[in-house]
């Protein structure tokens, strides 16, 4: 989830769908890449870090260090720390951890070299590049102590199986034209990730930029209809995620479509989807 702010463009809001589906995210998933070189002393800051599953899941490996979460929602950030004090998660000392609101595009409040480790996972897929996404990477760059580590990740491709249901057109198509407000000429940041991160600054050149892969794959009859709920609740008029359909030129009729096409993947047997993720290591 991005924070955003008044250049936000983060099109699926905080549907209790959309933040249901965030709180499945764990940072086993969705930084096992990163987890190796978190030290136990570590200082850590996720950047958009929403109901903060993933979060709360780096205290463990920065069990004397410290955690700072931020988003710009500050419902969801309610959210976040009603969770970590669940867990019972101190919110100062070492192995603390707190939620502030914070913009990354519009500065975060904390000085130079502060942060041993910057994480920001589902962001960048909101952002076209290079203005926004090359403004958010450099204020990330600042924000890290020389020697720290700047770890992305985020989605450069889907596909719903089988392909005959249509879902890569009417679903992920029809994602992408909202997410560029119906401008399909430009592409969104993930697949440049590796030329802005040069441009932020990082030495892609000497091998201080790794560049790798993850895949999230949804199967089983449960887990489509689960997906097929979240569809049909995220499109319903009043989500944001509706709205901005519908302001990219996205007609109600292909709305009706792609839910139509949703759940008759929910309901074919042995139908999947798999997401590719673009896993990004650079060192200040």
């Amino acid at each position: 989830m991005a924070s955003l702010g008044q250049t936000n463009n983060y099109k699926q809001g905080y549907s209790s769908q959309t933040v249901a589906t965030q709180q499945t995210r764990k940072a086993e998933t969705e930084a096992a890449f990163l987890l190796p070189y978190i030290k136990k002393t570590d200082f850590i800051l996720d950047v958009g870090c929403g109901p903060g599953t993933i979060t709360i899941g780096f205290v463990k490996y920065a069990s004397e260090g410290r955690t700072i979460g931020i988003d710009i929602s500050t419902d969801v950030l309610s959210r976040a720390k009603a969770a970590a004090d669940e867990a019972g998660i101190a919110k100062e000392g070492p192995g603390s951890l707190i939620f502030e609101e914070g913009n990354i595009l519009e500065g975060i409040n904390y000085p130079d070299n502060t942060f041993d480790i910057v994480f920001c996972a589902h962001t960048f897929g909101y952002m076209p590049p290079p203005d926004m996404p090359l403004k958010a990477l450099t204020e990330m760059r600042r924000v890290l102590k020389p020697g720290g580590i700047l770890a992305t990740r985020d989605t450069v491709d889907q596909h719903f199986y089988p392909r005959s249901v249509d879902l890569d057109r009417l679903w992920v198509g029809n994602f992408r034209r909202a997410v560029l407000k119906g401008n399909l000429e430009t592409d969104l940041s993930p697949p440049f990730m590796p030329a802005l991160f040069r441009r932020a600054g990082f030495d892609a050149d000497g091998g201080k930029v790794v560049i790798g892969t993850g895949s999230t794959v949804f199967s089983g009859a449960d887990t489509r209809q689960w997906l097929a709920k979240r569809a049909e609740s995220q499109l319903q008029p009043g989500d944001p995620l509706h709205r901005s359909w519908r302001e990219a030129g996205i007609t109600e009729d292909e709305i009706q479509e792609t839910l139509l096409a949703s759940k008759k993947w929910a309901e074919t047997e042995d139908a999947w989807f798999a997401a590719l993720q673009c896993n990004m290591l650079a060192w200040k």
